[in-house]
């Protein structure tokens, strides 16, 4: 049985690597092998389910459609072979979306076939690259016409599909979500994949700006014991010269001898200095490799900046999508009640990794900023306590739904109502201990969350779990940045070893500290401890009052969209019919202007990198008119570095949200600025 299995990976490996050359770079390799996957994968689907479908119905038309779709599939493969990437990547797309014709057209809308588009869409965001703008754009737009063209069937019945009962319905729809989720999957797979090569060579990145330190570390050592040295030799050399000078006033009668002393100590002297000038231009050499590696330390921290900034909005938008469309999915009102439940639980686990996924990547530019001493100010601020506990726990009571943990938390009541303090970055350690403690707790235990009052003048976050400990000897070195317990816990639970490193330095940061004890096979208690600040909170309590007062979005308010991305604009689109508004799209910012002052929209919605005119031209252009400057505008953006949210607002932006879109956090600005033109007064 071993070897049929190595026989059979060996020609699975042979099939994904068809076409790769040595000339081929890493990147556009992994695509090629992404694609010739896809096409594989999906044409032995084809095959097994062409002959499903066939024995069930009867209808043996199925089944050779089914193998013309096979051949398609391999006829992507023999483009590879070809060295014709990108009619490969196009000819990929084009079978999806001829098969989800096909098919759609075939057994009707009761079988969701159009599902598939959704796979679709990312499918390009996977394959190509930045540079293949053009290819990229049309195979996002075949799926999109493939979808349009099945709904205008569907409504005007051009074709009759196929009569079937409702049981082969019904189980052929089964089928085909099977098909959807799996191959959402092999793409969340992919992604992930990626990500595990960019945290590898952060990793080595990181390894030589330590060996930079430590040599910068050791210049330093060379200097002090040189400093040293030379204070000692001052030392001694004053000792010489008030011995000298005693003897010249005790003994005037041997002022010969004296003499030729002095003149015995002169020679001296003048070696002394000449050894003093040498040791000092030994230390103006040491002072100026210093500089130097100083000067190249910094430039590498700068590349290394650069590089995860550039990452960081690579991975946003891709990411964009698969949270927006599985939380559209989840939430949209047409697919209440029509969607199973198993189907429902496949969707909420893919926007559960989506932000797992996002998590991670907070955490290495969190981390990246840290270390390059760029930490944010705290922003200090009065919250009501028990609203925001409320609020942090609700986002990962689903997480612990998921997984079968129950999550319970308490308050000390002698915690006051508002407190002062930094809610960003405390959000930011509770966010990493629930992961935590969620992700290591096996189904049928419990997690625990307590906030005490430790004294009077400090508070504390407590988390508890259950799950397999943390030995002794290990509990040192969790808080260092990429560590775990042992190799194990990677392999079993995955994550990055970066939590509780940024844990305990934003603790620090609020003069605060973080401990922990845990005993194998017993559970981890973790324990954040807090200076508190006490705040009043009654004028804070009157404006939660006044704004509660208005929970719905004021009908007939006009919002202007302008993203470049087909993608974004479907999510955002979707999710305003949801709340109930409809919106207006511009693809670029001249566009954006031109609707701006067609419409004159209440609100305007608007990504910082567009073509033709961008954010800052566009943003810059609509605050110089003085029939446009008072519209409220909402940046919405892939940039995640604080600097670039700064230079946004400093622009003139009123919100800046960053990608994937946190669509609460939307709803609350678009309700609060359509409110806020609808009764300015009322506006805390």
């Amino acid at each position: 049985m071993g070897s049929f299995e190595k026989m059979i990976s060996h020609w699975l490996n042979i099939i994904k690597k068809t076409g790769l050359t040595s000339a081929v770079k890493d990147d556009e390799a992994r695509r090629i092998m992404v694609v010739n996957a896809f096409s594989f994968i999906t044409a032995l689907l084809c095959t097994l389910y062409g002959v499903m479908l066939s024995l069930i119905s009867g209808q043996w038309i199925i089944c050779y459609t089914a193998m013309a779709f096979v051949a398609g599939f391999f006829s992507v493969l023999l483009l590879n072979r070809k060295r014709w990437y990108s009619l490969a990547k196009l000819g990929l797309t084009l079978v999806f979306s001829t098969v989800m014709l096909y098919y759609g057209v075939m057994f009707g809308e009761n079988t969701q076939v159009h599902f598939l588009g959704l796979f679709l869409i990312c499918v390009p965001l996977l394959v190509c690259s930045r540079h293949d703008k053009v290819l990229r754009c049309v195979c996002i737009a075949l799926p999109i016409v493939s979808m349009v063209t099945l709904e205008a069937n569907y409504y005007y019945e051009v074709f009759e599909p196929m009569v079937l009962s409702a049981e082969e319905s019904n189980f052929f729809r089964w089928l085909i979500m099977a098909v959807v989720v799996f191959l959402q999957g092999l793409v969340i797979s992919f992604h992930q994949g990626n990500l595990s090569n960019l945290l590898r060579t952060l990793h080595v990145r990181n390894d030589a700006l330590k060996q930079s330190h430590d040599k910068i570390a050791f210049k330093e050592a060379e200097l002090h014991v040189a400093y040293h040295k030379l204070e000692n030799y001052n030392q001694t050399l004053e000792k010489e010269v008030e011995q000298r000078t005693f003897e010249i006033n005790e003994n005037r009668s041997m002022v010969e001898g004296i003499l030729r002393d002095l003149q015995s100590s002169h020679d001296e002297l003048l070696l002394k200095d000449l050894q003093l000038e040498q040791h000092v231009e030994e230390l103006e050499e040491l002072k100026c490799n210093l500089i130097r590696a100083k000067e190249e330390a910094e430039q590498a921290n700068l590349a290394k900046s650069a590089f995860l900034r550039e990452i960081s909005h690579e991975i946003r938008n891709p990411l964009n999508a698969i949270t927006g469309i599985s939380y559209l999915l989840l939430n949209d009102p047409g697919n209440k009640n029509k969607i199973p439940r198993s189907v429902v639980n496949y969707i909420e686990n893919i926007h559960a990794g989506s932000q797992s996924l996002m998590e991670i990547i907070n955490n290495v530019l969190e981390l990246a900023k840290i270390e390059a001493g760029r930490t944010e100010d705290l922003q200090l601020e009065s919250f009501q306590l028990r609203d925001w506990v409320r609020g942090a726990v609700n986002i990962y009571q689903n997480a612990a739904r998921i997984k079968g943990v129950s999550l319970q938390w308490k308050i000390d009541p002698k915690l006051p109502g508002y407190i002062l303090g930094d809610r960003l970055h405390l959000a930011q350690i509770l966010n990493n201990l629930l992961t935590n403690a969620i992700k290591f707790t096996p189904a049928g235990k419990k997690v625990s969350l307590y906030f005490g009052c430790q004294e009077p003048d400090q508070w504390s976050i407590c988390v508890a779990d259950e799950g397999m400990g943390i030995p002794g000897e290990k509990l040192p070195v969790i808080f260092q940045p990429f560590e775990q317990a042992d190799q194990s816990v990677y392999r079993r639970f995955g994550g990055t070893g970066l939590g509780l490193a940024i844990s305990r330095r934003l603790a620090a940061l609020m003069d605060g500290s973080i401990h922990v004890q845990s005993k194998p096979g017993e559970g981890a208690v973790f324990t954040v401890i807090l200076p508190l600040r006490k705040e009043s909170g009654g004028q804070l309590e009157q404006q939660e009052a006044d704004r509660k007062r208005y929970a719905s979005i004021p009908a007939g308010k006009k919002v202007l969209l302008m993203e470049d991305s087909e993608v974004n604009q479907m999510i955002m689109d979707r999710f305003f019919i949801n709340i109930g508004l409809q919106i207006t799209i511009a693809a670029n910012g001249e566009d954006g202007l031109r609707k701006t002052h067609q419409c004159m929209p209440d609100l305007i919605i608007m990504d910082m990198h567009m073509p033709r005119l961008d954010g800052y031209d566009t943003l810059r252009m609509i605050r110089q008119d003085p029939l446009l400057r008072h519209i409220p505008v909402i940046a919405v953006s892939a940039d995640a570095f604080s600097e670039q949210q700064e230079a946004a607002l400093s622009a003139g932006v009123n919100e800046y949200l960053t990608k994937p879109v946190n669509f609460d956090r939307l709803y609350e600005l678009v309700k609060k600025y359509l409110q806020g033109q609808h009764q300015p007064q009322e506006i805390a």
